[in-house]
């Protein structure tokens, strides 16, 4: 008979509670953002979903075209399990029948990731269990209300795309890994080839991931009693094992990778040029001039993680037990991956996604041994200092969990996007004529389906990319802008790619020799397109911002897609006086 107490149903409603927060952040407003494309990576995803079909044509059973996604940028797998998702909310609706719409698709690809988002958490609780030998109920909650509130998790958890699913997926081989390394079986062999393969078959380029089991089972089999020919001969028989059942669990759950392996390749030796700069597209010009490692360091993980946890994470890194071989293999783990993905040309937060919880679980060990130094204080007569030091814990707790906070704010509140557009339609008069920016996923002014729409502004989506090498370009501008009446800036992609200016600013300073050399290279190269926005910015173009939408969280100096695609700042302007012409 369990015997019930205040005790234990005070710490079951503790955790009911904790549980039912890690939910609400991963599932809140799922649906932000319909039935817009939102975000380009998910929307060829769902389009890709929606081709799936397994129809007999003229009495004949083509393989080839069987569930195949014509989309190889990434495997099968999360398509598949989408597509099973999608299945039972349509048979709960009572439309199997019905094409799959886009809508449908989306929903299914980010109940996927959160779903995922939140497996991880727990995941991530048993690897630093596996570390720790012991974690009390008190620093297990810490743990959690820092995982729970993690900007990155929050995020990707609500993007249907492939990062929440890489990441679980990354953790998991990570903490068997770490089961192999302490335990003198290989018994979890086929769950790390499993995971492996589930892996490679989310994402081809996940087959880095498999360079850590391996290193696991070699060093597990380097401990073993036996003569050194005997664990050559047992590693070499292992590690073949583990990446032979690896490739074939990545074909079971990512067939048409190799049923049509020539669409496969072409696919994948595009998005390889399109990474590594061979092709230039204007996504990637944010990448120009820039640092490997340097721009991980200063303009993804600070944002993804939150300051708070980046520097404690750091900390970890550095500063715990170099001598513990669970955390080698977790710095390992970090390395393996970190220091190949960030020399690639597109540095994109996405690309390092699988490694941020780990970085999480460094901050949150950090943070677990000040914890554990602080309860080890005993002085006497000095209960007010213990005291003291225990509140100002709990403060620097509540201090890292607010970069969370803020992000959960994108997700609790209508899309900046629908924001502006209500305010356009609220205060652009009709007929007026409005120069924007192309190269947005989604373009301004859109309907919620609530507002009354206006359909005669007449909006100009222009190519600024192209302004500086195109002269008839740059006749069209200057006609666009003694016509305009409004001036919609929708995003950070085309001036802060090309010019010095984030919030509105100039960012030269006289100590910053990088940032200057940066900025005079971007003048020199783009001279039109700077002095367009020194123009427009600062008023000279005869323009006054009279509008402003942005969820407020500052951070538009971040990598690129970390903020355009679901919390871009959107930039108005209105005709004031008349034109000065930029140039």
């Amino acid at each position: 008979m369990i015997k019930i107490n205040g005790k234990n149903v005070l710490i079951a409603g503790i955790w009911l509670f904790v549980i039912s927060i890690l939910i609400y952040t991963r599932f809140i407003n799922l649906g932000w953002g319909l039935p817009y494309p939102m975000h380009p990576d998910e929307r060829n995803m769902a389009n890709a979903l929606q081709q799936l079909q397994c129809e007999i044509r003229n009495s004949k059973f083509e393989i080839r075209n069987c569930f195949n996604p014509h989309f190889f940028a990434y495997g099968q797998f999360p398509l598949y399990l989408g597509y099973v998702i999608v299945f039972f909310l349509k048979f709960f609706d009572g439309d199997l029948r019905m094409p799959i719409s886009f809508q449908e698709a989306t929903i299914s690809l980010r109940i996927i990731s959160a779903v995922a988002s939140i497996i991880n958490a727990i995941i991530i609780i048993k690897i630093i269990k596996v570390i720790t030998k012991k974690i009390t109920y008190l620093l297990s909650l810490i743990s959690y209300l820092l995982i729970i509130f993690s900007p990155y998790a929050i995020q990707f958890s609500h993007f249907g795309t492939t990062e929440s699913l890489l990441m679980l997926l990354y953790s998991l081989i990570v903490y068997l890994s770490m089961q192999i390394l302490e335990s003198h079986t290989t018994s979890e062999v086929v769950y790390l080839a499993i995971a492996s393969g589930l892996a490679t078959a989310t994402k081809i380029s996940s087959a880095i991931f498999l360079v850590v089991p391996v290193i696991a089972l070699i060093s597990n089999i380097k401990n073993q009693k036996l003569k050194l020919h005997i664990k050559i001969q047992k590693s070499l028989i292992i590690n073949f094992s583990f990446v032979f059942f690896a490739f074939m669990f990545t074909i079971l759950f990512s067939p048409h990778n190799f049923i049509n392996l020539q669409d496969f390749v072409s696919a994948i030796r595009y998005e390889s040029d399109v990474a590594l700069g061979k092709i230039a597209v204007f996504y990637t010009k944010q990448f120009f001039n820039t640092a490997p490692i340097w721009f991980q360091l200063t303009k993804v993980f600070p944002f993804a993680l939150g300051w708070p946890v980046y520097i404690f994470g750091t900390l970890g890194f550095f500063k715990l037990n170099w001598k513990d071989k669970k955390i080698n293999l977790l710095r390992f783990a970090f390395l393996v991956y970190f220091i190949p993905t960030a020399m690639i040309y597109a540095k994109w937060s996405r690309f390092m996604a699988p490694i941020l919880p780990l970085i999480l679980i460094f901050a949150i060990l950090f943070i677990l041994n000040i914890k554990n130094k602080i309860s080890k204080i005993h002085i006497k007569n000095q209960k007010f200092y213990i005291l003291i030091c225990h509140f100002a814990f709990y403060i620097l707790i509540f201090t890292i969990i607010i970069p969370g906070f803020a992000y959960l704010y994108i997700y609790q509140n209508p899309d900046v996007r629908f924001q502006a557009s209500d305010w356009i339609y609220k205060n652009i008069p009709n007929n007026s004529y409005i120069l924007s920016e192309t190269a947005n996923v989604v373009d301004i002014p859109i309907s919620n389906g609530t507002m009354k729409q206006l359909n005669n502004y007449n909006v100009i989506s222009f190519n600024f990319y192209d302004l500086d090498e195109n002269p008839e370009l740059q006749s069209e501008l200057k006609n666009y802008l003694q016509k305009a009446d409004y001036i919609f800036v929708p995003s950070r992609r085309i001036f802060a790619n090309h010019t010095c200016y984030i919030n509105d600013k100039l960012q030269i300073t006289n100590n910053n020799s990088i940032t200057n050399n940066k900025c005079q290279i971007l003048k020199q190269k783009y001279p039109i397109l700077n002095k367009y926005y020194d123009d427009l910015f600062s008023g000279k173009l005869g323009f006054t911002k009279v509008a402003e939408f942005s969820a407020g969280l500052n951070d538009e100096q971040a990598e690129e897609t970390w903020t355009v695609f679901d919390h871009p700042v959107i930039r108005i302007y209105k005709k004031a006086k008349s034109l000065r012409f930029f140039y």
